[in-house]
């Protein structure tokens, strides 16, 4: 009599993970409202950008206010900020003229993620900037009082070389 003993299956980490992982997913697709992993929201995307800035280059405190979430967090060379601290920056950044270009946008459920390039001299940590170009990052959320700024990221290098 020949009888095949199996051992009982056992899942790996890794399974594990990356099952846990597209369970995930699946309920985040699921909860967006369908299947679509993203959508291109371009002109949603670069309209709120372009309204966060216009608060910063004319330091309107009270809609920066309104802009940012509660909880708001920043990323820049010289590290990360809470929302008081991006508040307090922004309100003495000191810009008059800048550029944005080349907006990339897509849009997860009830949050849009918008890259762009900034073209600006700015003030940061005490070390003025120059207009060379650099990327940046936003993500607003969708909130019960309208879309709201998460998290931003800086990559404008603030040394010498800037």
């Amino acid at each position: 009599m020949n009888v095949n003993h199996r051992q009982p299956a056992t899942w790996s980490h890794r399974s594990l993970v990356v099952c846990l992982a597209l369970a995930a997913g699946l309920v985040t697709a699921i909860g967006a409202g369908g299947w679509a992993a993203e959508q291109e929201v371009p002109s949603l995307g670069e309209q709120l950008v372009r309204q966060f800035w216009e608060a910063v280059r004319t330091a309107d405190v009270d809609a920066l206010d309104a802009i940012l979430a509660p909880g708001f967090q920043s990323v820049h060379q010289d590290g990360t900020r809470s929302r008081d601290k991006e508040l307090a920056l922004l309100a003495a950044i000191g810009i008059s003229e800048y550029t944005l270009t080349g907006f990339v946008s897509t849009r997860q459920g009830a949050a849009v993620v918008v890259t762009y390039m900034a073209s600006v001299e700015e003030t940061l940590a005490g070390v003025r900037t120059t207009a060379t170009p650099a990327p940046r990052m936003a993500v607003f959320l969708m909130t019960e009082t309208g879309w709201r700024l998460l998290a931003i990221a800086n990559l404008k290098a603030m040394g010498s070389e800037q």
